[in-house]
């Protein structure tokens, strides 16, 4: 911008109305700027600009685990209707943690980003609330205590349920449950549904906390061994979580669906070429990710909350359940 003002003759603060506000410069005097900034292969800093002028065209998104791929289905959906609506994402990744989540949530509040979308890494962040007061904020694959945001999540807990009744219709009378972590509204909507329709079919359940991760699945897995039981079914808090469990039964040499059911949660892209597939629940990742930015653009442009949008969620069977088999408990003994 020094260059082109030098070169030009005029001041830089001129230049830099040319382009950030080009209604004050002389259209003349404009079309000189803009040659000369061709010239020399010049382009604004859109966050400079962004700044400078107290708004911009970005659009922020807060995510707790990229690796995990439930994340990237829904990062790619927010893009694309970003990009159909003139503006541009910025992702962040809190690897779940909340200090790092306030901390990129106030670095998206300083670059006056048009709005914020977070799956936060807490059940009440008063600091979202906080943001929402000035800013446009969606709660995404998450609830939070709070009406000044909007909210888009799934049916966790019917998708939850629809698995509890799949495996009743199996004939399993007593389940496992690898839980998700605590603290999280996801992780607690599907324990919900879980626990309150093996109720209602009169099946027996133990409940194993364990986490998101695969890692979190193994482990969990090989804590639940000595509390099975006689259980038939192990029936996970995610798909990551189950690729751990089914990692850790066939260590164990108990073979899937033939000894032990699992199921998953979220229908991620790897859960259909696992040996053998995995039965689970499907999220609509890419239509969530879109209807978040929907939101956003709605607030900014009226200034009002819609109403919130909660997906329906789909069975998805594959081969890794089958009919209880009346020889399971022997077959789980003998591995154990």
């Amino acid at each position: 911008m020094k260059e082109i003002a030098r070169r030009l003759g005029i001041s830089t603060s001129t230049v830099s109305r040319a382009f950030s506000k080009p209604e004050m410069v002389r259209p003349e005097l404009r079309e000189r700027i803009l040659a000369m900034a061709k010239e020399l292969d010049y382009k604004p800093n859109p966050i400079a600009r962004a700044m400078v002028k107290g708004q911009s065209d970005f659009v922020g998104l807060v995510v707790p685990d990229i690796t995990n791929p439930f994340f990237p289905s829904i990062v790619r959906g927010a893009e694309d209707e970003a990009r159909r609506a003139g503006l541009s994402l910025i992702m962040c990744n809190s690897d779940g943690r909340l200090a790092k989540e306030k901390q990129y949530l106030r670095s998206l509040r300083d670059l006056n980003v048009v709005g914020v979308i977070v799956a936060s890494a807490s059940r009440s962040d008063t600091y979202v609330t906080d943001l929402a007061n000035n800013l446009p904020v969606v709660v995404m694959d998450r609830t939070l205590a709070g009406s000044r945001f909007v909210q888009v999540t799934a049916d966790n807990c019917g998708g939850s349920r629809a698995v509890v009744d799949y495996l009743a219709e199996l004939g399993h009378r007593r389940l496992m449950y690898l839980s998700g972590p605590a603290g999280i509204s996801t992780a607690g909507d599907r324990l919900k549904g879980f626990t309150e329709q093996c109720r209602a079919h009169g099946m027996d359940f133990t409940v194993v906390r364990a986490g998101f991760k695969i890692d979190d699945g193994y482990a969990a897995m090989k804590e639940a061994e000595p509390l099975m039981d006689g259980a038939t079914g192990v029936v996970c808090a995610n798909d990551l979580c189950a690729f751990g469990a089914m990692s850790r039964l066939q260590e164990r040499g108990v073979s899937v669906p033939e000894g032990v059911s699992v199921t998953g949660f979220d229908d991620i892209a790897f859960s259909r070429f696992l040996s053998p597939p995995l039965t689970t629940i499907r999220q609509p990742t890419y239509a969530m990710g879109r209807q978040a930015v929907k939101a956003i653009v709605h607030m900014r442009a009226f200034h009002t909350l819609p109403v919130p949008t909660m997906f329906a969620t789909e069975l998805v069977v594959r081969a890794s359940t089958g009919p209880q088999r009346s020889a399971i408990g022997e077959i789980w003994k003998q591995a154990i």
